[in-house]
Formats: structure tokens, C-alpha cells, sequence
């Protein structure tokens, strides 16, 4: 999963979440499904970023847990997120670790 995806799922679900709570209650069949659907859907995408967050805590290196996270969560860019760490690193430097992590992940998988 990309950083653009879990901003994507996190503009999704909240606006599923706005969606059903301005959901008027008339009580139709339609409503009903439609307040159904909407709620599958921003539970499933809720259950994708749990997975995403369970991921990235398993993680024991703390400083690949703060690249994901400034990448992933918060939206950084690679240089952002070298910025940001304690540790001094070059953007490219804190991409190839990301992406050595990843490379292994995808071997287990």
C-alpha cells in the first residue's frame, strides 16, 4: 500500500462517517440500505488502516517505524521525513530503507 492510498482510505472513511451521520432517519427501505452500505464500506476501510497501523507497530527498527509513519499517516515526503528524524538521512537514504523493508515484507509474503 502506497502513502497516497492510506491518505485515499482516510478521506474515504471520513467522509463515509459524514455522509451517514447527515443521513436523515425517515425511515425508508432506501435510506436503510443506502446508511447500510455506507457503513459496510467505512468499516472495511476502517479494517484496512487498522491493518496498515498493526503493520507498522509490529515494526522493531523505531526509526523504519517513524519513516512509515511520517510517510504514511502524516503525508510527508521523503524529504520531510529525513527532516524529521532524529537521525540524520538523506531523503534517498530514508527511501532505500523503506524500500529495503518493503522488498523483504513482499519475500515473507
Amino acid at each position: 500500500m502506497k502513502p497516497a492510498d492510506i491518505r485515499y482510505l482516510r478521506r474515504e472513511l471520513e467522509e463515509y462517517r459524514l455522509l451517514t451521520d447527515l443521513m436523515p432517519n425517515s425511515g425508508c427501505w432506501r435510506t436503510a440500505a443506502l446508511e447500510k452500505k455506507l457503513r459496510r464500506q467505512a468499516e472495511q476501510l476502517a479494517e484496512q488502516l487498522w491493518e496498515t497501523t498493526k503493520l507498522i507497530q509490529s515494526m522493531e527498527d523505531p526509526e523504519l517505524r517513524l519513516i512509515f509513519e511520517l510517510r504514511y499517516f502524516r503525508g510527508y515526503t521523503w524529504a520531510e521525513a529525513a527532516e524529521s528524524l532524529p537521525v540524520k538521512l538523506t531523503p534517498a537514504a530514508a527511501r532505500m530503507k523503506h524500500d529495503r523493508y518493503m522488498k523483504k515484507l513482499k519475500e515473507r509474503i
